[in-house]
């Protein structure tokens, strides 16, 4: 008897943001197997993405038959069962799993929650983004915490929404914490909430950003989407369209074009392992 899921999955960073990729594709392992472990794929996601039974990820990415015109499309789950529309280092790091395991093209065009995620992979190894339309929901917003402080910030849309602030010093997130966790689901962003993206000016064109992400429910290494709204808050203030993210898990660079809505997100994706679950985390 073997004890061991028969599929193989792979672990993958996107700048410190690890994600486990699945081929669901017609006729593959997956598609044979899912049937037996017998629980829902947002449920699988949050035991595989267990820091202690599972392998301590961000989320989980289901790759499947493209669609419409599409070379993939994809299924996406964070680590406590939710969906995303879209998340920018997952998309980098599904264009390094598609073209190390299911093609041999170097750009691929998903089809996502927010739409057209086109991923070219570089001579370099890192993987250029074409992200979803950035668009500003308000520039300047002010919320009532529950201790009756105002806070302003900035609401942005990358893919999924942000709340954009930019603070003195990015030591202070820690102290940010809980005021990040309550903003994060408060009425005003009802019923969906936002992301939560704090960021500092290090250098002219650089800047330093983390995210609070819903799903994960704390600050990650890097948020694609949340690089992308830091970027595009500070370049409407600075007039810069060329900005360098760096977030605690790498660095990202994130263009602007006065032509296209779309950003471009440029940053590495490194396959990190190939495993399999035991079956009894899936019961």
């Amino acid at each position: 008897m073997s004890y061991f899921f028969p599929v193989s999955m792979a672990k993958l960073s996107g700048a410190g943001n690890t994600f486990v990729l699945v081929d669901a594709r017609p006729g593959s392992q997956w598609v044979t197997e899912e049937p037996r472990i017998k629980i829902s794929r947002a449920e699988f996601a949050k035991r595989i993405c267990n820091p202690v039974t599972g392998v301590s990820t961000d989320g989980v990415l289901f790759i499947e038959k493209g669609s419409d015109g599409f070379d993939f499309d994809w299924d996406f789950y964070n680590s406590d069962g939710s969906t995303a529309e879209m998340c920018g280092n997952a998309a980098r790091c599904a264009a390094r799993f598609c073209y190390e395991r299911l093609s041999d093209k170097t750009q691929f065009k998903f089809k996502t929650g927010a739409g057209l995620v086109t991923a070219t992979l570089q001579d370099n190894g890192e993987v250029s983004v074409v992200m979803p339309q950035a668009q500003w929901i308000k520039k300047d917003i002010e919320i009532l915490s529950m201790d009756g402080a105002k806070e302003k910030f900035s609401l942005v849309n990358t893919g999924v929404p942000h709340l954009v602030q930019k603070i003195k010093n990015l030591d202070q997130v820690s102290e940010l914490l809980d005021m990040a966790r309550e903003m994060r689901s408060h009425p005003t962003l009802a019923p969906s909430g936002a992301n939560v993206t704090f960021y500092s000016e290090d250098k002219s064109g650089e800047i330093k950003a983390v995210t609070y992400e819903r799903g994960v429910e704390d600050y990650t290494l890097a948020c694609g989407t949340g690089a992308v709204a830091a970027a595009m808050v500070y370049a409407d203030v600075t007039g810069l369209h060329d900005v360098k993210v760096a977030m605690p898990g790498g660095s990202m660079r994130v263009e602007f074009s006065k032509d296209d809505p779309h950003p471009l997100m440029t940053g590495p994706a490194l396959l990190i392992s190939e495993f399999k679950i035991n079956l009894e985390v899936l019961k």
